[in-house]
């Protein structure tokens, strides 16, 4: 879709400014061999780090240390636990940075083993019978919210998988079905085995989410579930790294630092390089971890991003990144294995917007998400495994996937382009 199709040329009113003006507090577990874990409020830069473990039962208030690096959770130390004594989380799970785990007394929060809380991913819990359950094998994709009473995945049930900012609010998503990127489910809805939602949808009654017919949901094929298959290896593989990693180097986890090495996608342990200087900062308000390449200065990013930002170059590499001209909070840059990154000079990214690189289709070579210079990327937005033509805007709530926008392309609010086709715009917002 380019700026000569529909609706491109027109520029919406300002949309409502959704940032927070600072990071909510924080509680946080103090991860001992055998102390109990305990619950503090911490400003956002905070000093306290997680330590990797096998399992956290919070509402013991006990933790363990892992046997084995190999078989640990880790939660990033930037991640938020709140009401621990009502929180679970089982072995082997990646907690991402700036996540954010709110329970509430009487509405517990479980997390099976295997799964995966990714970058700035919310789970909130609500009144008496407000509880969140999260299954084995759950994947939980960057910046999702997930509000309580919820059920996503079931224990030792098939991957279940909720995408790039999307919201599945008082909801159930059965083992085997997938809610895509910047889709919402209902309250009472069941999202049953075998069915994905399309992305941006808005399902609200449960035939949508059951009827093909009704244009909403679509069968979840053989590669959905290849890929979602090996987004849990990788997340597995991460944990483990990121344990070692915490365990060898306690500050190496936080702020600005290198990648643990993480074979067979990315063995090479790489420290991010600012102004051409490889630099580790643990104290640096957001993350940035990995082959990230970036032309500004610390000194510069500590003016130009907001917070709760992760750049994280653990999983594809290398991150090539121009000069930032703003990075707003809660901004997400990731991307699949074996693929890699590029954005340009002059660069602004919305409250929440999520960048995304790589390709889930087994294309050789993998595609790569190029973002031109110049280029304005709104609120809410999703630019995943696309190419985005200098001086381009992308619109509040839209989203990109698989396609190439040719210079100066306007992309209105709430757009959806997959594979280069307008499908209709974000039905929730």
């Amino acid at each position: 879709m380019t700026n000569r199709q529909k609706g491109a040329g027109r520029r919406c009113p300002q949309f409502e400014s959704l940032e927070r003006r600072q990071l909510l507090s924080t509680t946080r577990f103090a991860m001992t061999a055998s102390a109990p874990a305990h619950r503090s409020r911490l400003a956002a830069e905070v000093d306290a780090l997680s330590r990797p473990h096998p399992s956290v039962t919070a509402s013991h208030a006990v933790t363990k240390a892992a046997a084995s690096p190999s078989t640990a959770t880790f939660i990033d130390p930037t991640a938020v636990i709140r009401n621990a004594r009502a929180t679970t989380i089982g072995g082997q799970v990646y907690i991402g940075p700036f996540a954010v785990v709110s329970a509430r007394r009487g509405a517990p929060i479980s997390i099976g083993n295997s799964s995966n809380v990714q970058d700035n991913v919310e789970i909130r819990s609500t009144g008496r019978h407000g509880g969140v359950v999260i299954g084995d094998n759950v994947i939980l994709a960057h910046n999702a919210s997930v509000i309580g009473p919820a059920t996503i995945g079931a224990p030792g049930g098939a991957a279940a998988f909720v995408g790039f900012n999307a919201v599945v609010d008082g909801a159930t998503v059965q083992p085997g079905a997938m809610v895509s990127g910047l889709a919402k489910v209902a309250p009472g809805i069941v999202i049953p085995t075998g069915m994905k939602v399309k992305p941006g949808m808005y399902i609200t009654t449960q035939a949508e989410a059951e009827q093909e017919s009704l244009g909403k949901v679509e069968k979840v094929t053989s590669g959905d579930i290849q890929f979602m298959n090996d987004v849990i290896h990788v997340n597995e593989t991460l944990a483990a790294g990121y344990s070692t990693q915490a365990i060898e180097s306690p500050s190496s986890v936080r702020g600005i630092g290198a990648n643990p090495p993480s074979p067979p996608f990315n063995p090479i342990s790489y420290t991010p390089t600012l102004a051409g200087t490889p630099t580790t900062a643990p104290r640096f308000r957001n993350r940035i971890i990995g082959d990230v390449r970036m032309t500004n200065s610390l000194a510069q990013l500590h003016k130009v991003m907001g917070r709760g930002d992760s750049i994280r170059a653990d999983e594809a590499s290398p991150f090539l990144i121009g000069s930032l001209d703003h990075m707003s909070n809660r901004v997400t840059v990731h991307g699949l294995e074996h693929s890699s990154l590029v954005l340009g000079r002059g660069d602004a990214f919305g409250f929440h917007s999520v960048i995304h690189g790589g390709s889930d289709s087994g294309q050789s070579p993998e595609e790569t998400t190029v973002v031109g210079d110049r280029v304005v990327i709104k609120a809410w937005a999703v630019v995943f495994k696309s190419t985005i033509g200098d001086g381009s805007t992308i619109g509040n709530h839209a989203y990109i996937e698989g396609s190439t926008l040719e210079p100066g392309t306007i992309v209105p609010p709430r757009s959806i382009i997959v594979n280069n086709q307008y499908l209709g715009r974000v039905q929730w917002v």
